[in-house]
C-alpha cells in the first residue's frame, strides 16, 4: 500500500508546483502592463524619430505596380520550381 502512495504524492507535488509556477507566470504576464500603465501620463504627442520630416511623402509619376507585379512572379517562380524538384534528385548526397 505504501508503495502506491509515493508515486502518487510525488506526481501530485509536482504537478500542484506546475500550477504554482504557472499561475506566477501568469501574473507577472498580467502585472507588467498594469504597472506601464500605473507608471503616469506623461506620454508626448511628439515622436522624436518624426521631428524635421516632411508630413507627407508622395511619388510623383507614381505610374503603377509594376515592380510589385514583377516581385510576385518571381515568387511564383520560385514556388513551382521548388514543387516540382524531382524528389530522387533533390538532396545533395
Amino acid at each position: 500500500m505504501m508503495g502506491t502512495m509515493i508515486p502518487t504524492f510525488t506526481r501530485l507535488r509536482k504537478r500542484s508546483l506546475t500550477m504554482c509556477l504557472g499561475l506566477m507566470v501568469f501574473a507577472a504576464g498580467l502585472m507588467a502592463p498594469l504597472t506601464a500603465l500605473a507608471a503616469g501620463d506623461d506620454v508626448s504627442e511628439i515622436d522624436a524619430r518624426l521631428e524635421g520630416y516632411v508630413p507627407t511623402v508622395i511619388l510623383k509619376d507614381a505610374s503603377g505596380n509594376g515592380l510589385t507585379i514583377f516581385l510576385l512572379i518571381v515568387l511564383l517562380g520560385m514556388t513551382l520550381g521548388v514543387m516540382l524538384i524531382n524528389a530522387k534528385r533533390s538532396h545533395l548526397d
